[in-house]
């Protein structure tokens, strides 16, 4: 049962007040006894009888109850329209709350498919930037090594020609050194052959005669062998004796030189 507020439970008690005094005034008048007659006292008190019209208080009642209903439905209708309200209040920002909601769902995801396209933009270049490092550096490494073996090829063929230079050089140092050494060795097999000459006691006998002598050396120039090698016998003993007259032959300080004569063989002409 709805409860009623405090404006209906007061006209509630007004009604059933009125109602309760027109039921004993009913009660009251059918049941009274028989009228008397009046004692005509002088000295009696005059009593004024009321009388309630039954008919007067239904409609009172009726109105009463009319009005109790009027104002129940107003209150009702005031209550339906207030719920209404509230309700569409109610929809209104549930339906408020839901948009708000949908909007901000559309949003979050834009906001993540636009984040997510950023970041697929962002790998996308990151890959791009490193494809084209990647290149840029195979491009380097390339260039850094053709450099390099060019001029590897270049050092190679500078060696090479540097090489070619220092032989050919060498060869000419040696051939102009052999030249020295052989120009010294003649000179000094003309030394030593003029020398034993020198030491030579002559004879007539070896006029146009030769011998040919081997002779090895110390370092000193001291004579260690003579061997005859061919010619006039005479001239050879008179010349291996001319050999050993001296204390020492001619000799080069010169190591390649002494190389040469330490082991030369000499002619003696007259």
């Amino acid at each position: 049962m709805r409860k009623l507020n405090s404006n209906q439970q007061a006209l509630a008690k007004a009604i059933g007040v009125h109602v309760a005094i027109a039921v004993v005034l009913l009660i009251s008048v059918s049941f009274s006894p028989e009228p008397f007659e009046p004692v005509s006292n002088s000295d009696a008190p005059v009593i004024q009888a009321t009388f309630i019209d039954a008919q007067a208080i239904a409609d009172k009642k009726k109105a009463e109850e009319a009005a109790a209903a009027k104002a129940q439905a107003e209150a009702n209708e005031r209550q339906r329209k207030a719920r209404e309200a509230a309700a569409a209040e109610k929809k209104r920002k549930a339906d408020a709350a839901a948009r708000q909601a949908a909007e901000k769902k559309a949003a979050d995801k834009k906001r993540r498919e636009e984040a997510e396209r950023k970041k697929q933009q962002e790998l996308k270049q990151l890959a791009a930037q490193k494809e084209k490092d990647r290149k840029a550096r195979e491009a380097r490494e390339k260039a850094e090594a053709e450099r390099k073996a060019k001029e590897a090829a270049e050092k190679a063929e500078q060696d090479r020609i540097l090489q070619e230079q220092l032989k050919a050089e060498q060869a000419a140092q040696a051939q102009r050194r052999r030249k020295q050494v052989m120009s010294e060795v003649d000179r000094y097999r003309a030394l030593i052959t003029a020398t034993v000459q020198r030491f030579l006691i002559a004879d007539d006998s070896f006029k146009g005669k030769e011998c040919k002598l081997n002779i090895r050396l110390a370092t000193s120039g001291y004579v260690t062998q003579v061997t005859r090698r061919g010619g006039n016998d005479a001239l050879c003993r008179a010349a291996e004796t001319a050999v050993r007259r001296p204390d020492k032959l001619p000799v080069s300080d010169d190591p390649a030189v002494y190389e040469q004569i330490r082991d030369i063989n000499i002619t003696v002409r007259l």
